[in-house]
């Protein structure tokens, strides 16, 4: 049988409806999520679904036999209304995959949630001038059709059974690449000529979404048109972002057994290291990245001599069998609620053996220095979290003092980094019930 159905998943702030649509066999392996418009003023990444959304639902099938597709293609339908980048609610809703503060991305996770997509992929437009404007000085311009990226942030990748992302990055590049499609992983450039690739922050669906569910996601940067193309240019670069897609697609079809395993959805067992904190590291002999000379109009080379090309784990800490988050901390209780967490109430009188750290020094994960302090505690205000739970290595990265995207970096949570002060949060080494 064929989906060919359209479903509402919940209502935006100003109630209009976020849709969803499917398409594909209902038997098929691999569950692929398209998620578009969370930036409400980028058309392009939503005018390349239309073409595989004007479709016939069986041709869909018949082209894709191994893949199941749910299509979100307006996430942000206030922001989309308007063409504004934010919700109603001035929240960007790709940086809110951690406190998930917008009831909408809170209704993207639902839904990942209970339908499991093994791949997501996350649409977005990248602007060729705006976005890197000290390359106007040099007459350079972007002028990729298409950017990609895979998740980045290491405690990701160090998962048992995670796809090889680099690789899968590098095959579809080249299916791309084979359809005479401009196509490169996506680069970030900074002060002093220096060249990175997407953020290993995961505020962003793109590791976000990884980190939390074990989905596979891939990053789909479309080019926006710049002011001065001619309608024939428009043309060809819709047409190229529409195969782009259709490529990927077709790709993920051909090797869909990679992915529908679900190795990397198993939960991490207690004393698995999570990488917590790292650092770029410098690739030689730098990055050339083919653009466009903005005054002539001809592709023109740019060097990067500094390219941060990959990160190194700098710190990584064993996963316990599970995390106490007082009570009291209701403002960081909601956000792991919000994702989805199940937490367990202790019982009074119950004893547990837990590690109990003191911050010897400060101020931010990178300079902390604890002192890690085992006994016996009773955590009858405490709830805690089990860490054999469906993304329950994910709780190391949100609550580890250590972690460079802990939830302490945000002020609302009130977990500041103080020298001389006990972290609230505590690892729970044993929990079978001692007393």
């Amino acid at each position: 049988m064929v989906a060919a159905r359209t479903t509402v998943i919940a209502l935006s702030k100003e109630n209009r409806p976020i849709v969803c649509l499917r398409r594909g066999r209902l038997n098929a392996p691999l569950r692929v999520l398209i998620l578009a418009g969370q930036h409400g003023d980028e058309r392009s990444a939503r005018r390349a679904l239309q073409s595989l959304l004007a479709r016939p639902p069986q041709e869909v099938a018949d082209c894709l036999p191994a893949i199941k597709l749910a299509v979100i293609p307006e996430a942000n339908p206030d922001g989309c209304a308007i063409r504004t980048p934010c919700n109603a609610d001035g929240i960007d809703l790709n940086q809110d995959h951690e406190l998930l503060l917008s009831s909408e991305t809170t209704a993207v996770h639902r839904f990942v949630r209970r339908w499991r997509p093994h791949v997501i992929l996350d649409l977005h437009n990248y602007p060729s001038c705006r976005r890197h404007r000290h390359q106007v000085a040099r007459n350079r311009l972007m002028d990729h059709d298409v950017f990609l990226d895979v998740p980045t942030h290491p405690a990701i990748l160090a998962r048992p059974g995670s796809v090889d992302a680099t690789a899968v990055l590098r095959a579809l590049l080249g299916a791309i690449a084979d359809r005479d499609i401009r196509a490169g992983r996506g680069t970030i450039v900074g002060a002093l000529d220096l060249a990175r690739h997407s953020t290993p922050d995961v505020v962003d669906a793109l590791n976000g979404l990884a980190l939390r569910y074990g989905a596979f996601t891939i990053l789909v940067e479309n080019r926006r048109a710049r002011p001065e193309e001619t309608a024939i240019g428009r043309r060809r670069l819709r047409a190229a972002q529409e195969r782009a897609l259709w490529a990927v697609l077709e790709w993920l079809d051909q090797n869909h057994r990679l992915f529908a395993s679900g190795m990397a959805r198993q939960p991490a067992a207690p004393g698995a290291l999570v990488p917590v904190h790292f650092k770029y590291t410098a690739a030689e002999p730098g990055l050339r990245l083919v653009c466009r000379d903005a005054q002539q109009g001809r592709p023109a080379w740019m060097a990067f001599l500094r390219d941060s090309a990959s990160l190194a784990i700098r710190r990584q800490v064993p996963l316990p069998v599970g995390y106490a988050v007082p009570r009291s901390l209701e403002a960081l209780l909601g956000v792991l609620r919000r994702h989805g967490f199940v937490s367990r109430p202790s019982r009074s009188g119950e004893l547990c053996g837990v590690e109990w750290l003191r911050i010897e020094q400060g101020w931010t994960a990178r300079e902390v220095v604890l002192a890690a302090h085992r006994m016996c505690f009773e955590l009858e205000r405490y709830e805690v979290f089990l860490t054999r739970q469906s993304g329950g290595d994910a709780l190391a990265v949100l609550l580890e003092p250590e972690s460079e995207h802990g939830l302490h970096r945000f002020a609302a949570m009130q977990i500041p980094l103080l020298a001389s002060s006990w972290y609230p949060v505590l690892r729970v080494l044993a929990g079978k019930r001692l007393a």
